[in-house]
Protein backbone atom coordinates (compact mmCIF):
# COMPACT_ATOMS: atom_id res chain seq x y z
CA UNK A 1 0.00 0.00 0.00
CA UNK A 2 1.53 3.32 -0.80
CA UNK A 3 2.41 6.24 1.91
CA UNK A 4 0.31 9.10 1.80
CA UNK A 5 2.12 11.88 -0.05
CA UNK A 6 3.93 14.02 2.57
CA UNK A 7 2.21 17.59 2.55
CA UNK A 8 2.88 20.44 0.48
CA UNK A 9 4.75 22.67 3.04
CA UNK A 10 5.32 25.72 0.90
CA UNK A 11 1.35 25.75 0.74
CA UNK A 12 0.98 25.17 3.83
CA UNK A 13 3.15 28.37 5.16
CA UNK A 14 5.05 29.80 2.16
CA UNK A 15 1.73 30.39 0.80
CA UNK A 16 -0.05 32.55 2.96
CA UNK A 17 3.11 34.01 4.31
CA UNK A 18 3.69 35.58 0.35
CA UNK A 19 0.29 36.70 0.04
CA UNK A 20 0.21 38.28 3.46
CA UNK A 21 3.76 40.04 3.01
CA UNK A 22 2.58 41.80 -0.05
CA UNK A 23 -0.05 43.51 2.26
CA UNK A 24 2.70 44.12 4.51
CA UNK A 25 4.90 46.09 2.08
CA UNK A 26 1.98 48.03 0.94
CA UNK A 27 0.97 48.98 4.14
CA UNK A 28 4.36 49.88 5.00
CA UNK A 29 3.98 52.82 1.58
CA UNK A 30 1.64 53.86 3.44
CA UNK A 31 3.54 54.36 6.37
CA UNK A 32 6.10 56.01 5.27
CA UNK A 33 3.80 58.29 3.74
CA UNK A 34 2.29 59.15 6.81
CA UNK A 35 5.33 59.33 8.65
CA UNK A 36 6.51 62.03 5.88
CA UNK A 37 3.15 63.81 6.85
CA UNK A 38 3.51 63.62 10.40
CA UNK A 39 6.98 65.05 10.50
CA UNK A 40 6.02 68.08 8.11
CA UNK A 41 3.06 68.99 9.69
CA UNK A 42 3.20 68.71 12.96
CA UNK A 43 6.97 70.18 14.40
CA UNK A 44 5.47 71.48 17.01
CA UNK A 45 4.32 68.42 18.80
CA UNK A 46 5.91 66.89 21.97
CA UNK A 47 9.74 65.87 21.38
CA UNK A 48 9.27 61.97 23.48
CA UNK A 49 6.11 61.77 20.72
CA UNK A 50 7.85 62.34 17.50
CA UNK A 51 10.88 59.94 19.16
CA UNK A 52 8.09 57.06 19.08
CA UNK A 53 6.95 57.85 16.11
CA UNK A 54 10.62 57.38 14.86
CA UNK A 55 10.61 53.95 17.15
CA UNK A 56 7.41 52.60 16.00
CA UNK A 57 8.72 53.49 11.90
CA UNK A 58 11.97 51.67 12.88
CA UNK A 59 10.18 48.13 13.59
CA UNK A 60 7.73 48.43 11.25
CA UNK A 61 10.85 48.55 8.63
CA UNK A 62 12.69 46.05 10.67
CA UNK A 63 9.28 43.43 10.49
CA UNK A 64 9.25 44.05 7.06
CA UNK A 65 13.01 43.31 6.39
CA UNK A 66 12.46 39.80 8.67
CA UNK A 67 9.77 39.30 6.35
CA UNK A 68 11.65 39.85 3.04
CA UNK A 69 14.84 38.01 4.17
CA UNK A 70 13.16 34.79 5.14
CA UNK A 71 11.08 34.30 2.06
CA UNK A 72 13.92 35.29 -0.04
CA UNK A 73 15.57 32.53 1.90
CA UNK A 74 13.12 29.63 1.83
CA UNK A 75 11.77 30.67 -2.03
CA UNK A 76 15.18 31.90 -3.67
CA UNK A 77 18.67 30.47 -1.36
CA UNK A 78 16.50 27.10 -0.50
CA UNK A 79 14.28 26.49 -3.74
CA UNK A 80 13.02 23.31 -4.00
CA UNK A 81 14.54 21.95 -0.16
CA UNK A 82 11.53 20.21 1.29
CA UNK A 83 12.87 19.96 4.66
CA UNK A 84 14.25 23.75 4.77
CA UNK A 85 11.06 24.66 4.25
CA UNK A 86 9.12 22.41 7.38
CA UNK A 87 11.99 24.42 9.86
CA UNK A 88 10.74 27.70 11.40
CA UNK A 89 13.85 30.10 11.38
CA UNK A 90 14.73 32.72 13.57
CA UNK A 91 13.80 35.14 10.55
CA UNK A 92 10.43 33.74 11.03
CA UNK A 93 10.13 34.48 14.39
CA UNK A 94 10.81 38.23 14.51
CA UNK A 95 7.74 38.79 12.59
CA UNK A 96 5.48 37.95 16.33
CA UNK A 97 8.34 39.46 18.15
CA UNK A 98 8.08 42.54 16.48
CA UNK A 99 4.32 42.51 15.54
CA UNK A 100 3.85 42.25 19.81
CA UNK A 101 5.71 45.28 19.88
CA UNK A 102 4.15 47.46 17.53
CA UNK A 103 0.88 46.39 19.05
CA UNK A 104 1.66 46.94 22.47
CA UNK A 105 3.24 50.15 22.05
CA UNK A 106 0.15 51.41 20.26
CA UNK A 107 -2.36 50.32 22.20
CA UNK A 108 -0.19 51.39 25.56
CA UNK A 109 -0.34 55.05 23.26
CA UNK A 110 -3.94 55.30 23.27
CA UNK A 111 -4.31 54.45 27.13
CA UNK A 112 -1.96 57.03 27.81
CA UNK A 113 -4.64 59.34 25.68
CA UNK A 114 -7.53 57.91 27.15
CA UNK A 115 -6.11 58.80 30.81
CA UNK A 116 -5.60 62.65 29.36
CA UNK A 117 -9.08 62.96 27.91
CA UNK A 118 -10.73 61.01 31.23
CA UNK A 119 -8.54 61.38 33.74
CA UNK A 120 -9.24 57.68 34.85
CA UNK A 121 -6.98 55.50 35.94
CA UNK A 122 -8.72 52.45 36.05
CA UNK A 123 -9.65 52.83 32.58
CA UNK A 124 -6.09 53.02 30.83
CA UNK A 125 -4.44 50.31 33.13
CA UNK A 126 -6.95 47.97 31.95
CA UNK A 127 -6.00 49.10 28.44
CA UNK A 128 -1.93 48.77 29.41
CA UNK A 129 -2.65 45.20 31.21
CA UNK A 130 -4.08 43.82 28.05
CA UNK A 131 -1.26 45.78 25.45
CA UNK A 132 1.14 44.04 27.98
CA UNK A 133 -0.40 40.71 28.11
CA UNK A 134 -0.51 40.82 24.56
CA UNK A 135 3.41 42.03 23.78
CA UNK A 136 4.72 39.38 26.40
CA UNK A 137 2.55 36.31 24.80
CA UNK A 138 3.78 37.41 21.17
CA UNK A 139 7.24 37.66 21.93
CA UNK A 140 7.15 34.63 24.10
CA UNK A 141 5.55 32.66 21.21
CA UNK A 142 8.86 32.36 19.41
CA UNK A 143 10.46 30.44 22.70
CA UNK A 144 7.52 27.88 22.56
CA UNK A 145 7.14 27.27 18.58
CA UNK A 146 11.04 26.51 18.77
CA UNK A 147 10.14 23.37 21.02
CA UNK A 148 8.93 21.76 17.41
CA UNK A 149 10.32 24.39 14.82
CA UNK A 150 8.09 22.56 12.13
CA UNK A 151 4.96 24.18 10.43
CA UNK A 152 3.06 21.15 10.52
CA UNK A 153 3.44 21.36 14.21
CA UNK A 154 2.68 25.31 15.28
CA UNK A 155 -0.08 24.07 16.55
CA UNK A 156 1.24 22.91 20.30
CA UNK A 157 2.20 26.59 20.85
CA UNK A 158 -1.46 27.33 20.48
CA UNK A 159 -1.31 28.94 24.18
CA UNK A 160 0.31 31.92 23.75
CA UNK A 161 -0.70 32.29 20.26
CA UNK A 162 -4.52 32.47 21.60
CA UNK A 163 -3.36 34.68 24.71
CA UNK A 164 -1.65 36.79 22.40
CA UNK A 165 -4.59 37.51 19.83
CA UNK A 166 -7.04 38.13 22.28
CA UNK A 167 -5.52 40.61 24.24
CA UNK A 168 -4.73 42.35 21.33
CA UNK A 169 -8.61 41.83 20.47
CA UNK A 170 -9.80 43.26 23.87
CA UNK A 171 -7.29 45.97 23.67
CA UNK A 172 -8.81 47.33 20.89
CA UNK A 173 -12.27 46.96 21.83
CA UNK A 174 -11.73 48.41 25.39
CA UNK A 175 -10.03 51.93 23.31
CA UNK A 176 -12.84 52.07 20.91
CA UNK A 177 -15.53 52.12 23.29
CA UNK A 178 -14.22 53.76 25.72
CA UNK A 179 -13.29 56.46 23.32
CA UNK A 180 -16.86 56.57 21.62
CA UNK A 181 -18.73 56.05 25.24
CA UNK A 182 -16.93 59.82 26.59
CA UNK A 183 -17.07 61.37 23.31
CA UNK A 184 -20.56 61.03 23.09
CA UNK A 185 -21.69 61.97 26.73
CA UNK A 186 -19.52 65.32 26.42
CA UNK A 187 -21.24 66.94 23.30
CA UNK A 188 -21.64 70.42 23.70
CA UNK A 189 -24.72 71.08 21.84
CA UNK A 190 -23.41 73.06 19.16
CA UNK A 191 -23.31 72.20 15.92
CA UNK A 192 -19.50 73.30 14.91
CA UNK A 193 -18.29 71.48 17.95
CA UNK A 194 -20.41 68.39 18.17
CA UNK A 195 -19.38 68.11 14.20
CA UNK A 196 -16.02 67.70 15.56
CA UNK A 197 -16.77 65.36 18.05
CA UNK A 198 -18.74 63.07 15.82
CA UNK A 199 -15.48 62.96 13.31
CA UNK A 200 -13.43 62.19 15.95
CA UNK A 201 -15.87 59.17 16.40
CA UNK A 202 -15.98 57.54 13.42
CA UNK A 203 -12.55 57.69 12.92
CA UNK A 204 -11.92 55.62 16.60
CA UNK A 205 -14.67 53.34 15.23
CA UNK A 206 -12.89 52.87 12.06
CA UNK A 207 -9.64 52.55 13.29
CA UNK A 208 -10.83 50.81 16.40
CA UNK A 209 -12.77 48.29 13.62
CA UNK A 210 -10.08 47.51 10.98
CA UNK A 211 -7.72 46.65 13.95
CA UNK A 212 -9.76 44.42 16.34
CA UNK A 213 -11.36 42.41 13.25
CA UNK A 214 -8.35 41.46 11.51
CA UNK A 215 -6.75 39.98 14.75
CA UNK A 216 -10.15 38.35 15.37
CA UNK A 217 -10.33 36.88 11.87
CA UNK A 218 -6.36 35.58 12.82
CA UNK A 219 -7.58 34.30 15.92
CA UNK A 220 -10.73 32.23 14.56
CA UNK A 221 -8.55 31.11 11.60
CA UNK A 222 -5.98 30.30 13.56
CA UNK A 223 -8.22 27.83 15.80
CA UNK A 224 -10.39 26.19 12.69
CA UNK A 225 -7.62 25.61 10.09
CA UNK A 226 -4.41 23.11 10.99
CA UNK A 227 -2.34 25.12 8.05
CA UNK A 228 -0.99 28.10 8.01
CA UNK A 229 -3.61 29.96 6.21
CA UNK A 230 -3.89 32.25 9.33
CA UNK A 231 -0.74 33.63 8.62
CA UNK A 232 -2.16 35.50 5.41
CA UNK A 233 -3.62 37.89 8.35
CA UNK A 234 -1.00 37.90 11.17
CA UNK A 235 2.06 39.18 8.80
CA UNK A 236 0.80 42.67 7.97
CA UNK A 237 -1.27 42.66 11.52
CA UNK A 238 1.45 44.95 12.62
CA UNK A 239 1.05 47.42 9.92
CA UNK A 240 -2.31 47.82 10.79
CA UNK A 241 -1.79 49.04 13.91
CA UNK A 242 1.00 51.52 13.07
CA UNK A 243 -1.04 53.12 10.28
CA UNK A 244 -4.08 53.03 12.53
CA UNK A 245 -2.23 55.51 15.10
CA UNK A 246 -0.43 57.45 12.61
CA UNK A 247 -3.79 58.06 10.85
CA UNK A 248 -5.34 59.81 14.50
CA UNK A 249 -2.32 61.74 14.52
CA UNK A 250 -2.27 63.33 11.18
CA UNK A 251 -6.16 63.59 11.14
CA UNK A 252 -5.40 66.06 13.56
CA UNK A 253 -4.86 68.60 10.82
CA UNK A 254 -7.84 67.87 9.37
CA UNK A 255 -9.74 68.57 12.69
CA UNK A 256 -8.32 71.42 13.90
CA UNK A 257 -5.89 72.94 11.74
CA UNK A 258 -6.48 76.84 11.20
CA UNK A 259 -6.43 78.90 8.17
CA UNK A 260 -2.66 79.05 8.51
CA UNK A 261 -2.09 75.60 9.00
CA UNK A 262 -1.38 76.00 12.86
CA UNK A 263 -1.21 72.57 14.86
CA UNK A 264 -3.84 73.03 17.83
CA UNK A 265 -3.76 71.39 21.51
CA UNK A 266 -1.62 70.52 24.10
CA UNK A 267 0.07 67.55 22.44
CA UNK A 268 2.12 70.85 20.28
CA UNK A 269 4.29 72.92 22.19
CA UNK A 270 4.50 76.85 21.23
CA UNK A 271 1.62 78.97 20.65
CA UNK A 272 -1.95 77.99 19.82
CA UNK A 273 -5.27 78.33 18.02
CA UNK A 274 -8.52 77.76 19.54
CA UNK A 275 -11.00 76.01 17.90
CA UNK A 276 -13.24 79.15 17.75
CA UNK A 277 -10.83 80.61 15.66
CA UNK A 278 -9.75 77.67 13.50
CA UNK A 279 -13.73 77.47 12.54
CA UNK A 280 -14.74 80.86 12.15
CA UNK A 281 -14.98 82.19 8.55
CA UNK A 282 -11.90 84.22 7.85
CA UNK A 283 -13.77 87.80 7.35
CA UNK A 284 -11.76 90.95 5.86
CA UNK A 285 -12.54 93.28 8.43
CA UNK A 286 -12.97 96.69 7.32
CA UNK A 287 -10.88 100.03 8.62
CA UNK A 288 -12.20 101.51 11.59
CA UNK A 289 -14.86 103.53 11.50
CA UNK A 290 -16.08 106.87 12.51
CA UNK A 291 -18.18 107.49 15.70
CA UNK A 292 -20.79 109.24 13.03
CA UNK A 293 -20.46 105.80 10.90
CA UNK A 294 -20.62 103.38 13.40
CA UNK A 295 -24.14 105.37 14.12
CA UNK A 296 -25.37 105.51 10.46
CA UNK A 297 -24.36 101.58 10.05
CA UNK A 298 -25.60 100.07 13.53
CA UNK A 299 -29.03 101.00 13.11
CA UNK A 300 -30.04 97.17 12.83
CA UNK A 301 -29.79 96.14 16.44
CA UNK A 302 -31.63 92.56 15.66
CA UNK A 303 -28.23 91.96 13.16
CA UNK A 304 -25.55 93.45 16.16
CA UNK A 305 -26.80 91.07 18.78
CA UNK A 306 -26.83 87.90 16.06
CA UNK A 307 -23.00 88.43 15.76
CA UNK A 308 -22.68 89.06 19.71
CA UNK A 309 -24.51 85.47 20.34
CA UNK A 310 -22.17 84.02 17.61
CA UNK A 311 -19.27 84.76 18.78
CA UNK A 312 -20.73 84.26 22.70
CA UNK A 313 -21.18 80.52 21.61
CA UNK A 314 -18.40 79.92 19.82
CA UNK A 315 -15.78 81.22 22.36
CA UNK A 316 -18.32 78.74 25.15
CA UNK A 317 -17.87 75.62 23.16
CA UNK A 318 -13.62 76.36 23.26
CA UNK A 319 -14.05 77.09 26.89
CA UNK A 320 -15.61 73.44 27.69
CA UNK A 321 -13.85 72.41 31.18
CA UNK A 322 -12.75 69.61 29.25
CA UNK A 323 -9.13 69.58 29.85
CA UNK A 324 -6.06 70.52 32.31
CA UNK A 325 -6.18 74.04 31.18
CA UNK A 326 -9.88 73.40 30.67
CA UNK A 327 -9.91 73.99 26.93
CA UNK A 328 -11.57 72.11 24.02
CA UNK A 329 -9.49 72.08 22.18
CA UNK A 330 -6.43 70.30 24.19
CA UNK A 331 -8.99 67.79 24.30
CA UNK A 332 -9.98 66.93 21.11
CA UNK A 333 -6.15 67.24 20.47
CA UNK A 334 -5.87 64.63 22.83
CA UNK A 335 -7.67 62.15 20.60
Amino acid sequence: MAEPAPPNVAEIAHGPILIGFTFNAILLGVMVTQVYLYYTSFKKDRTWIKIFVAVLFMFDILNTACDAAYLYMSLIVHFGDSPYLNVVTWLFYMDPATTGVIVSSVQSFFAWRIYVLTKSRILPLLIMLTAITGGVTAILTPAQVSKAPQFVEIQKAEVPIIIWLSSEVLGDILITTILVTYLSKHKTGFERSDLLVDRIIRLAVQTGLVTSVVALINLIVFKADKTGLHLLFNVPLCKLYSNSLMSTLNSRGIWMNGPTGTSLGRESEGPTTSVSNAFRPQIVQPPPMKPSEIIKFGGNKRTEVFVNVESHELQDASGMGMGKDRSFEGKTRDL
